[in-house]
Protein backbone atom coordinates (compact mmCIF):
# COMPACT_ATOMS: atom_id res chain seq x y z
CA UNK A 1 0.00 0.00 0.00
CA UNK A 2 1.18 3.38 -1.33
CA UNK A 3 1.69 6.23 1.63
CA UNK A 4 -0.53 8.03 -0.32
CA UNK A 5 -3.70 5.19 -0.60
CA UNK A 6 -6.34 5.63 2.19
CA UNK A 7 -7.76 1.43 1.85
CA UNK A 8 -6.28 0.89 -0.91
CA UNK A 9 -7.71 3.47 -3.23
CA UNK A 10 -5.81 5.73 -4.55
CA UNK A 11 -5.59 9.33 -3.28
CA UNK A 12 -7.98 12.05 -4.81
CA UNK A 13 -5.94 14.68 -6.88
CA UNK A 14 -7.30 18.21 -8.27
CA UNK A 15 -5.47 19.92 -10.45
CA UNK A 16 -4.79 23.17 -10.04
CA UNK A 17 -6.97 25.46 -12.98
CA UNK A 18 -9.57 22.87 -11.47
CA UNK A 19 -9.82 23.92 -7.65
CA UNK A 20 -9.24 27.51 -9.07
CA UNK A 21 -12.25 27.19 -11.04
CA UNK A 22 -14.42 25.11 -8.36
CA UNK A 23 -13.40 28.16 -5.40
CA UNK A 24 -14.28 30.78 -8.45
CA UNK A 25 -17.67 29.01 -8.41
CA UNK A 26 -17.87 29.03 -4.90
CA UNK A 27 -17.04 32.63 -4.15
CA UNK A 28 -19.72 33.61 -6.48
CA UNK A 29 -22.74 31.57 -4.69
CA UNK A 30 -21.51 32.88 -1.74
CA UNK A 31 -21.27 36.09 -2.66
CA UNK A 32 -25.03 36.05 -4.45
CA UNK A 33 -26.46 35.01 -1.28
CA UNK A 34 -25.02 37.50 0.86
CA UNK A 35 -26.02 40.16 -1.53
CA UNK A 36 -29.83 38.46 -1.06
CA UNK A 37 -30.05 38.17 2.10
CA UNK A 38 -28.26 41.31 2.87
CA UNK A 39 -30.64 43.43 0.70
CA UNK A 40 -34.07 41.62 1.94
CA UNK A 41 -32.68 42.59 5.41
CA UNK A 42 -31.98 46.38 4.71
CA UNK A 43 -35.73 46.56 2.94
CA UNK A 44 -37.16 44.89 5.94
CA UNK A 45 -35.41 47.22 8.53
CA UNK A 46 -35.95 50.25 6.33
CA UNK A 47 -39.88 49.14 6.19
CA UNK A 48 -39.83 48.97 9.79
CA UNK A 49 -38.30 52.54 10.21
CA UNK A 50 -41.12 53.73 7.89
CA UNK A 51 -43.49 52.40 9.65
CA UNK A 52 -42.59 53.59 13.23
CA UNK A 53 -41.86 56.78 12.06
CA UNK A 54 -45.30 57.39 10.03
CA UNK A 55 -46.77 60.47 10.18
CA UNK A 56 -51.07 59.82 10.67
CA UNK A 57 -52.29 61.14 7.72
CA UNK A 58 -56.06 61.92 5.78
CA UNK A 59 -57.31 62.94 9.59
CA UNK A 60 -57.02 59.69 11.03
CA UNK A 61 -55.27 58.77 13.81
CA UNK A 62 -52.53 55.97 14.14
CA UNK A 63 -54.36 54.64 17.14
CA UNK A 64 -57.94 54.48 14.97
CA UNK A 65 -56.34 53.09 12.22
CA UNK A 66 -55.05 50.22 14.37
CA UNK A 67 -58.03 49.96 16.35
CA UNK A 68 -59.80 49.64 12.95
CA UNK A 69 -57.64 46.88 12.19
CA UNK A 70 -57.99 45.17 15.39
CA UNK A 71 -61.79 45.54 15.15
CA UNK A 72 -62.14 44.14 11.65
CA UNK A 73 -59.27 41.69 11.02
CA UNK A 74 -60.62 40.44 7.57
CA UNK A 75 -59.80 44.14 6.59
CA UNK A 76 -58.01 44.69 3.42
CA UNK A 77 -54.36 46.84 4.37
CA UNK A 78 -53.95 49.93 2.33
CA UNK A 79 -51.12 50.57 0.56
CA UNK A 80 -47.49 51.30 2.00
CA UNK A 81 -45.05 53.41 0.84
CA UNK A 82 -41.66 52.71 1.55
CA UNK A 83 -37.97 53.24 0.51
CA UNK A 84 -37.13 50.59 -2.04
CA UNK A 85 -35.30 50.56 -5.29
CA UNK A 86 -36.74 49.01 -8.50
CA UNK A 87 -36.00 44.97 -8.87
CA UNK A 88 -34.14 45.30 -12.10
CA UNK A 89 -32.08 48.26 -10.40
CA UNK A 90 -31.31 45.23 -7.42
CA UNK A 91 -30.53 42.52 -10.03
CA UNK A 92 -28.15 44.94 -11.77
CA UNK A 93 -26.12 44.92 -8.90
CA UNK A 94 -25.46 40.94 -9.21
CA UNK A 95 -22.34 41.14 -11.70
CA UNK A 96 -23.75 38.13 -13.59
CA UNK A 97 -27.09 39.70 -14.63
CA UNK A 98 -25.65 42.92 -15.22
CA UNK A 99 -23.94 40.98 -18.27
CA UNK A 100 -26.77 40.04 -19.49
CA UNK A 101 -28.01 43.72 -19.74
CA UNK A 102 -24.47 44.31 -21.49
CA UNK A 103 -25.26 41.70 -23.54
CA UNK A 104 -28.49 42.65 -24.94
CA UNK A 105 -26.85 46.85 -25.28
CA UNK A 106 -24.79 45.46 -27.51
CA UNK A 107 -27.52 44.00 -29.69
CA UNK A 108 -29.41 47.42 -29.62
CA UNK A 109 -26.27 49.10 -30.83
CA UNK A 110 -25.17 46.83 -33.70
CA UNK A 111 -29.05 46.68 -34.76
CA UNK A 112 -28.81 50.53 -34.28
CA UNK A 113 -24.98 50.33 -36.42
CA UNK A 114 -26.98 48.06 -38.86
CA UNK A 115 -30.42 50.19 -39.90
CA UNK A 116 -27.92 53.27 -40.32
CA UNK A 117 -25.69 51.69 -42.60
CA UNK A 118 -29.08 50.06 -44.60
CA UNK A 119 -30.24 53.65 -44.12
CA UNK A 120 -27.12 55.84 -45.69
CA UNK A 121 -27.52 52.97 -48.83
CA UNK A 122 -31.19 53.64 -49.63
CA UNK A 123 -31.99 57.21 -49.03
CA UNK A 124 -35.65 57.10 -51.03
CA UNK A 125 -36.26 54.84 -47.85
CA UNK A 126 -34.88 56.95 -45.39
CA UNK A 127 -37.15 59.56 -46.44
CA UNK A 128 -40.54 57.45 -46.80
CA UNK A 129 -39.97 56.08 -42.88
CA UNK A 130 -39.20 59.72 -41.55
CA UNK A 131 -42.56 61.04 -43.31
CA UNK A 132 -44.35 58.00 -41.63
CA UNK A 133 -42.73 58.55 -38.29
CA UNK A 134 -43.29 62.27 -38.83
CA UNK A 135 -47.00 61.98 -39.48
CA UNK A 136 -47.28 59.59 -36.65
CA UNK A 137 -45.89 62.17 -34.21
CA UNK A 138 -47.86 64.93 -35.78
CA UNK A 139 -49.98 67.94 -34.10
CA UNK A 140 -48.20 67.52 -31.37
CA UNK A 141 -48.97 71.06 -30.07
CA UNK A 142 -52.01 69.86 -29.84
CA UNK A 143 -51.14 67.61 -27.31
CA UNK A 144 -48.77 70.09 -25.07
CA UNK A 145 -51.81 72.36 -25.44
CA UNK A 146 -54.31 69.74 -24.17
CA UNK A 147 -52.32 68.71 -21.41
CA UNK A 148 -51.57 71.93 -19.77
CA UNK A 149 -55.04 72.98 -20.04
CA UNK A 150 -55.82 69.52 -17.86
CA UNK A 151 -53.49 70.06 -15.16
CA UNK A 152 -54.53 73.72 -15.18
CA UNK A 153 -58.32 72.62 -14.43
CA UNK A 154 -56.96 70.21 -11.55
CA UNK A 155 -55.37 73.00 -10.16
CA UNK A 156 -57.07 76.22 -10.47
CA UNK A 157 -60.59 74.72 -11.11
CA UNK A 158 -61.11 71.02 -9.43
CA UNK A 159 -58.88 72.54 -6.30
CA UNK A 160 -60.05 74.98 -5.46
CA UNK A 161 -63.87 73.89 -5.28
CA UNK A 162 -62.67 70.80 -3.09
CA UNK A 163 -61.02 72.81 -0.66
CA UNK A 164 -64.03 75.56 -0.49
CA UNK A 165 -66.33 72.20 -0.09
CA UNK A 166 -63.89 71.14 3.11
CA UNK A 167 -63.51 74.07 4.63
CA UNK A 168 -67.70 75.48 4.44
CA UNK A 169 -69.36 71.94 5.06
CA UNK A 170 -69.35 72.52 8.72
CA UNK A 171 -71.09 75.89 8.58
CA UNK A 172 -74.10 74.43 6.34
CA UNK A 173 -76.89 73.37 8.68
CA UNK A 174 -77.90 70.57 5.75
CA UNK A 175 -74.51 69.01 5.07
CA UNK A 176 -76.00 65.80 3.28
CA UNK A 177 -77.30 68.34 0.39
CA UNK A 178 -74.30 70.37 0.18
CA UNK A 179 -72.10 66.98 0.38
CA UNK A 180 -74.77 65.73 -2.87
CA UNK A 181 -74.00 68.62 -5.10
CA UNK A 182 -70.49 68.56 -4.24
CA UNK A 183 -70.45 65.07 -5.49
CA UNK A 184 -72.57 65.92 -8.30
CA UNK A 185 -70.72 68.56 -9.50
CA UNK A 186 -67.11 66.45 -9.09
CA UNK A 187 -68.96 63.77 -11.54
CA UNK A 188 -69.41 66.27 -13.72
CA UNK A 189 -66.35 67.70 -13.63
CA UNK A 190 -64.51 63.97 -14.03
CA UNK A 191 -66.77 62.95 -16.87
CA UNK A 192 -65.74 66.29 -18.54
CA UNK A 193 -62.60 64.75 -18.12
CA UNK A 194 -63.17 62.13 -20.15
CA UNK A 195 -65.52 63.65 -23.04
CA UNK A 196 -63.06 66.84 -23.82
CA UNK A 197 -60.12 64.70 -24.67
CA UNK A 198 -61.40 62.06 -26.80
CA UNK A 199 -63.37 64.67 -28.96
CA UNK A 200 -60.42 66.76 -29.62
CA UNK A 201 -58.72 63.18 -30.61
CA UNK A 202 -61.85 62.49 -32.87
CA UNK A 203 -62.45 65.61 -33.88
CA UNK A 204 -58.46 66.89 -35.21
CA UNK A 205 -58.30 63.36 -36.45
CA UNK A 206 -55.21 62.87 -34.49
CA UNK A 207 -52.31 60.45 -35.30
CA UNK A 208 -51.91 57.51 -33.80
CA UNK A 209 -49.17 58.25 -31.40
CA UNK A 210 -50.49 61.74 -30.36
CA UNK A 211 -53.67 60.16 -29.69
CA UNK A 212 -52.16 57.80 -27.39
CA UNK A 213 -50.37 59.78 -25.15
CA UNK A 214 -53.37 62.27 -24.44
CA UNK A 215 -55.52 59.52 -23.71
CA UNK A 216 -52.76 58.09 -21.62
CA UNK A 217 -52.21 61.34 -20.22
CA UNK A 218 -56.11 61.31 -19.68
CA UNK A 219 -56.29 58.71 -17.96
CA UNK A 220 -53.13 58.65 -15.55
CA UNK A 221 -54.50 62.74 -14.41
CA UNK A 222 -58.34 60.93 -14.13
CA UNK A 223 -57.09 58.82 -12.17
CA UNK A 224 -54.79 60.93 -9.78
CA UNK A 225 -57.63 63.29 -9.35
CA UNK A 226 -60.36 60.45 -8.41
CA UNK A 227 -57.56 59.27 -5.83
CA UNK A 228 -56.75 63.12 -4.20
CA UNK A 229 -60.33 63.38 -3.63
CA UNK A 230 -61.37 60.35 -2.20
CA UNK A 231 -58.62 60.02 0.40
CA UNK A 232 -58.93 63.86 1.57
CA UNK A 233 -62.90 63.45 1.04
CA UNK A 234 -62.84 61.16 4.73
CA UNK A 235 -60.30 64.01 6.10
CA UNK A 236 -62.84 66.41 5.19
CA UNK A 237 -65.67 64.44 6.43
CA UNK A 238 -64.31 63.97 10.06
CA UNK A 239 -63.01 67.40 10.44
CA UNK A 240 -64.22 69.55 13.55
CA UNK A 241 -63.27 72.81 13.97
CA UNK A 242 -61.38 75.03 16.75
CA UNK A 243 -59.12 71.27 16.43
CA UNK A 244 -55.13 72.07 17.08
CA UNK A 245 -54.62 74.66 14.00
CA UNK A 246 -50.82 73.65 14.12
CA UNK A 247 -50.89 69.98 13.42
CA UNK A 248 -50.98 69.55 9.55
CA UNK A 249 -53.57 66.12 9.98
CA UNK A 250 -56.07 69.05 11.11
CA UNK A 251 -56.83 70.90 8.14
CA UNK A 252 -59.80 70.00 5.82
CA UNK A 253 -57.82 69.57 3.13
CA UNK A 254 -54.05 69.21 2.14
CA UNK A 255 -52.17 72.43 1.03
CA UNK A 256 -52.02 72.72 -3.11
CA UNK A 257 -48.27 72.03 -3.08
CA UNK A 258 -49.04 68.28 -2.30
CA UNK A 259 -51.53 68.04 -4.93
CA UNK A 260 -48.79 69.43 -7.20
CA UNK A 261 -46.32 66.90 -5.83
CA UNK A 262 -48.53 63.77 -6.75
CA UNK A 263 -49.68 65.36 -10.42
CA UNK A 264 -45.82 64.16 -10.92
CA UNK A 265 -45.21 61.60 -8.58
CA UNK A 266 -44.69 58.20 -10.07
CA UNK A 267 -47.70 56.65 -7.98
CA UNK A 268 -51.67 57.06 -8.63
CA UNK A 269 -52.31 56.54 -4.80
CA UNK A 270 -52.26 59.65 -3.07
CA UNK A 271 -50.44 60.26 0.35
CA UNK A 272 -49.41 63.52 2.08
CA UNK A 273 -46.12 62.74 2.24
CA UNK A 274 -44.09 59.48 0.59
CA UNK A 275 -40.39 58.61 1.80
CA UNK A 276 -38.08 60.68 0.03
CA UNK A 277 -34.35 60.25 -0.86
CA UNK A 278 -31.67 62.65 0.07
CA UNK A 279 -30.46 64.10 -3.21
CA UNK A 280 -30.92 63.65 -7.15
CA UNK A 281 -28.36 62.07 -9.19
CA UNK A 282 -28.79 63.94 -12.31
CA UNK A 283 -26.38 61.69 -14.48
CA UNK A 284 -29.03 58.60 -13.56
CA UNK A 285 -32.10 61.26 -14.64
CA UNK A 286 -30.25 61.54 -17.92
CA UNK A 287 -29.49 57.97 -18.51
CA UNK A 288 -32.51 56.42 -17.88
CA UNK A 289 -34.00 59.28 -20.71
CA UNK A 290 -31.37 57.97 -23.29
CA UNK A 291 -32.65 54.71 -22.68
CA UNK A 292 -36.01 55.58 -22.87
CA UNK A 293 -35.17 57.22 -26.48
CA UNK A 294 -33.27 54.10 -27.21
CA UNK A 295 -36.36 52.03 -26.46
CA UNK A 296 -38.51 54.44 -28.71
CA UNK A 297 -36.54 53.72 -31.50
CA UNK A 298 -36.04 50.03 -31.24
CA UNK A 299 -39.54 49.64 -31.50
CA UNK A 300 -39.43 51.96 -34.77
CA UNK A 301 -37.17 48.76 -36.28
CA UNK A 302 -40.05 46.02 -35.50
CA UNK A 303 -42.94 48.55 -36.76
CA UNK A 304 -41.88 49.72 -40.00
CA UNK A 305 -40.17 46.47 -40.85
CA UNK A 306 -42.84 44.09 -39.86
CA UNK A 307 -45.82 46.30 -39.57
CA UNK A 308 -45.78 48.71 -42.18
CA UNK A 309 -44.29 46.78 -44.72
CA UNK A 310 -46.23 43.61 -44.31
CA UNK A 311 -49.61 45.20 -44.07
CA UNK A 312 -49.62 48.56 -46.19
CA UNK A 313 -51.00 46.74 -48.88
CA UNK A 314 -53.99 44.95 -46.93
CA UNK A 315 -56.82 45.10 -49.09
CA UNK A 316 -55.71 46.26 -52.65
CA UNK A 317 -54.52 42.24 -53.23
CA UNK A 318 -55.19 39.55 -50.59
CA UNK A 319 -53.06 37.77 -48.61
CA UNK A 320 -52.29 34.04 -49.20
CA UNK A 321 -53.73 31.96 -46.30
CA UNK A 322 -50.31 30.15 -46.33
CA UNK A 323 -48.27 33.65 -45.60
CA UNK A 324 -50.75 34.74 -43.42
CA UNK A 325 -49.60 31.62 -40.90
CA UNK A 326 -46.58 32.61 -41.68
CA UNK A 327 -46.78 36.24 -40.88
CA UNK A 328 -49.22 35.10 -37.51
CA UNK A 329 -45.79 33.09 -36.63
CA UNK A 330 -43.55 35.56 -37.15
CA UNK A 331 -45.70 38.03 -35.15
CA UNK A 332 -44.57 36.11 -31.87
CA UNK A 333 -40.89 37.82 -32.79
CA UNK A 334 -42.34 41.21 -33.22
CA UNK A 335 -44.88 41.66 -30.39
CA UNK A 336 -42.45 39.82 -27.99
CA UNK A 337 -39.93 43.19 -28.76
CA UNK A 338 -42.61 45.46 -28.02
CA UNK A 339 -43.83 43.71 -25.14
CA UNK A 340 -40.10 43.97 -23.62
CA UNK A 341 -39.69 47.58 -24.72
CA UNK A 342 -42.74 49.04 -23.86
CA UNK A 343 -42.28 47.18 -20.01
CA UNK A 344 -38.02 48.32 -19.88
CA UNK A 345 -38.63 51.80 -21.02
CA UNK A 346 -41.97 52.61 -19.30
CA UNK A 347 -42.14 51.22 -16.09
CA UNK A 348 -38.60 51.15 -15.13
CA UNK A 349 -36.67 54.03 -17.31
CA UNK A 350 -39.37 56.57 -17.56
CA UNK A 351 -40.99 55.73 -14.00
CA UNK A 352 -37.24 56.11 -12.24
CA UNK A 353 -36.51 59.25 -14.39
CA UNK A 354 -39.22 60.82 -12.74
CA UNK A 355 -38.95 59.39 -8.84
CA UNK A 356 -35.41 60.34 -8.99
CA UNK A 357 -36.44 63.96 -9.74
CA UNK A 358 -39.02 64.29 -7.34
CA UNK A 359 -36.81 62.01 -4.96
CA UNK A 360 -39.66 59.87 -4.78
CA UNK A 361 -38.30 56.82 -2.64
CA UNK A 362 -40.76 53.92 -3.32
CA UNK A 363 -39.82 52.80 -7.13
CA UNK A 364 -41.29 49.39 -6.97
CA UNK A 365 -43.07 50.25 -9.91
CA UNK A 366 -43.16 46.42 -10.88
CA UNK A 367 -41.89 42.89 -9.25
CA UNK A 368 -40.23 40.14 -11.09
CA UNK A 369 -43.05 39.59 -13.49
CA UNK A 370 -40.75 37.03 -15.46
CA UNK A 371 -40.50 34.26 -12.59
CA UNK A 372 -44.49 34.57 -12.16
CA UNK A 373 -46.32 31.07 -12.39
CA UNK A 374 -49.39 31.91 -12.34
CA UNK A 375 -51.55 34.64 -13.97
CA UNK A 376 -52.95 36.34 -11.19
CA UNK A 377 -49.56 37.09 -9.42
CA UNK A 378 -48.41 38.22 -13.19
CA UNK A 379 -51.40 41.03 -13.14
CA UNK A 380 -50.46 41.81 -9.66
CA UNK A 381 -46.60 42.70 -10.73
CA UNK A 382 -46.52 43.59 -14.46
CA UNK A 383 -47.65 47.50 -13.56
CA UNK A 384 -47.92 47.79 -9.84
CA UNK A 385 -48.69 51.72 -10.46
CA UNK A 386 -51.71 50.95 -12.36
CA UNK A 387 -52.71 47.91 -9.77
CA UNK A 388 -51.86 49.72 -6.71
CA UNK A 389 -55.33 51.86 -7.64
CA UNK A 390 -57.01 49.07 -9.01
CA UNK A 391 -56.65 47.50 -5.42
CA UNK A 392 -56.92 51.11 -3.25
CA UNK A 393 -60.14 52.16 -4.91
CA UNK A 394 -61.67 49.67 -6.95
CA UNK A 395 -60.76 46.34 -5.18
CA UNK A 396 -61.00 47.03 -1.55
CA UNK A 397 -64.39 49.09 -2.33
CA UNK A 398 -66.02 46.13 -3.72
CA UNK A 399 -64.43 43.52 -1.46
CA UNK A 400 -66.72 45.16 1.04
CA UNK A 401 -69.83 46.21 -0.95
CA UNK A 402 -70.29 42.14 -2.66
CA UNK A 403 -70.03 40.89 0.91
CA UNK A 404 -66.38 40.40 1.36
CA UNK A 405 -65.79 38.20 -2.26
CA UNK A 406 -62.60 38.31 -3.31
CA UNK A 407 -64.10 36.67 -6.50
CA UNK A 408 -66.34 39.43 -7.08
CA UNK A 409 -64.14 42.23 -6.54
CA UNK A 410 -61.65 40.68 -9.14
CA UNK A 411 -63.90 40.70 -12.12
CA UNK A 412 -65.24 43.95 -11.00
CA UNK A 413 -61.21 44.67 -11.45
CA UNK A 414 -61.08 42.99 -14.58
CA UNK A 415 -64.08 44.46 -16.25
CA UNK A 416 -62.96 47.62 -15.69
CA UNK A 417 -59.24 47.60 -16.94
CA UNK A 418 -60.28 45.56 -19.65
CA UNK A 419 -62.76 48.60 -20.19
CA UNK A 420 -60.29 51.14 -20.21
CA UNK A 421 -57.66 49.44 -22.47
CA UNK A 422 -60.71 49.16 -25.15
CA UNK A 423 -61.63 52.76 -24.44
CA UNK A 424 -57.42 54.19 -24.87
CA UNK A 425 -57.20 51.80 -27.98
CA UNK A 426 -61.17 52.63 -30.02
CA UNK A 427 -60.46 56.23 -29.92
CA UNK A 428 -56.62 55.77 -30.60
CA UNK A 429 -57.29 54.08 -33.94
CA UNK A 430 -60.86 55.96 -34.56
CA UNK A 431 -62.16 52.28 -34.55
CA UNK A 432 -63.72 49.54 -32.12
CA UNK A 433 -62.03 46.13 -32.89
CA UNK A 434 -62.53 44.70 -29.27
CA UNK A 435 -59.88 41.84 -29.30
CA UNK A 436 -57.93 43.38 -26.52
CA UNK A 437 -61.02 43.18 -24.74
CA UNK A 438 -62.22 39.81 -25.07
CA UNK A 439 -58.57 38.04 -24.58
CA UNK A 440 -58.27 40.15 -21.35
CA UNK A 441 -61.70 39.87 -19.71
CA UNK A 442 -62.62 36.08 -20.93
CA UNK A 443 -59.17 34.60 -21.36
CA UNK A 444 -57.26 36.36 -19.19
CA UNK A 445 -59.52 35.67 -16.51
CA UNK A 446 -60.08 32.07 -17.21
CA UNK A 447 -56.32 31.74 -16.68
CA UNK A 448 -56.37 33.12 -13.62
CA UNK A 449 -58.45 30.47 -12.35
CA UNK A 450 -56.39 27.41 -14.48
CA UNK A 451 -52.85 28.86 -13.30
CA UNK A 452 -53.76 29.38 -9.78
CA UNK A 453 -51.81 28.06 -7.06
CA UNK A 454 -49.35 26.59 -9.90
CA UNK A 455 -46.02 26.35 -8.78
CA UNK A 456 -43.91 24.35 -11.24
CA UNK A 457 -41.84 25.51 -13.96
CA UNK A 458 -43.73 24.37 -16.20
CA UNK A 459 -46.73 26.87 -16.15
CA UNK A 460 -44.25 29.93 -16.00
CA UNK A 461 -43.23 28.62 -19.45
CA UNK A 462 -46.32 28.55 -20.43
CA UNK A 463 -47.23 32.22 -19.15
CA UNK A 464 -44.17 32.91 -21.15
CA UNK A 465 -46.15 31.71 -24.32
CA UNK A 466 -49.07 32.91 -23.38
CA UNK A 467 -47.46 36.51 -23.12
CA UNK A 468 -45.43 36.22 -26.68
CA UNK A 469 -48.80 34.56 -28.63
CA UNK A 470 -51.37 37.86 -27.21
CA UNK A 471 -48.99 40.69 -27.62
CA UNK A 472 -48.91 38.61 -31.42
CA UNK A 473 -51.69 38.31 -32.03
CA UNK A 474 -53.06 41.91 -30.91
CA UNK A 475 -50.23 42.90 -33.60
CA UNK A 476 -51.47 41.24 -36.31
CA UNK A 477 -55.39 41.98 -36.05
CA UNK A 478 -55.12 45.40 -35.14
CA UNK A 479 -52.38 46.20 -38.20
CA UNK A 480 -55.24 44.02 -40.47
CA UNK A 481 -57.73 46.27 -39.39
CA UNK A 482 -55.61 49.63 -40.02
CA UNK A 483 -54.68 48.88 -42.95
CA UNK A 484 -58.24 47.68 -44.30
CA UNK A 485 -59.38 50.75 -43.65
CA UNK A 486 -57.14 52.30 -45.84
CA UNK A 487 -57.32 50.25 -48.45
CA UNK A 488 -60.75 49.04 -48.50
CA UNK A 489 -63.95 51.30 -49.27
CA UNK A 490 -66.37 52.07 -46.96
CA UNK A 491 -69.37 49.72 -46.85
CA UNK A 492 -71.29 51.59 -44.09
CA UNK A 493 -72.80 55.09 -44.00
CA UNK A 494 -73.48 55.04 -40.27
CA UNK A 495 -71.73 54.80 -37.15
CA UNK A 496 -71.97 51.20 -37.36
CA UNK A 497 -68.59 51.43 -39.68
CA UNK A 498 -66.85 52.22 -36.29
CA UNK A 499 -68.25 49.15 -34.48
CA UNK A 500 -68.23 46.53 -37.18
CA UNK A 501 -64.25 45.36 -38.34
CA UNK A 502 -63.72 46.44 -41.69
CA UNK A 503 -61.43 43.83 -42.35
CA UNK A 504 -64.58 41.20 -41.92
CA UNK A 505 -66.20 42.48 -45.10
CA UNK A 506 -63.01 43.03 -46.90
CA UNK A 507 -61.30 40.58 -48.99
CA UNK A 508 -57.77 40.16 -47.06
CA UNK A 509 -57.38 36.26 -46.78
CA UNK A 510 -57.55 34.35 -50.13
CA UNK A 511 -58.44 31.14 -49.00
CA UNK A 512 -56.78 28.20 -51.15
CA UNK A 513 -59.27 26.61 -53.54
Amino acid sequence: MSSGSVDGKQPLTVQPGELRLILQALRSDILEDVDTRLLKSIDRLVMDLELKQRKPQNGLSEKTSQSKQIGNPKELPPKEFVLRNSTLTNLWENAHLRSVYNICLSLFVLLYLNITIFYSLDTEKLKKDLAVVSWTFGQFHIVTALWFGINLSIVFLLYPAFRFWANTRTFVKKKSMYDSLFLALFILYEFVLLYIPAKVVVSYNLPPVSSFAILAEQSRLFMKVHAFVRENVTRALKYKPHQDGDKEDSKPCPEVEKLIYFLFAPTLVYRDNYPRTPQIRWHYVAWNFLQVFCCIIGAYIPCTYYIVDTFNNIGTEPIPLEKFMGTLAMSIFAGGILMFLVFYGMFHCWLNAFAEMLRFGDRMFYHDWWNCTSFAKYYRSWNMVVYDWLYSYIYRDMYIVLGRSRTGAMLTVFLISAIIHEYILAICFKFVFPLLFILFSTFGVILVFITRRRTSSFWNVFLWGSMFQGWGLLTVFYSLEWYARINCPRTLNSWLDYVVPRSFTCDVISLPS
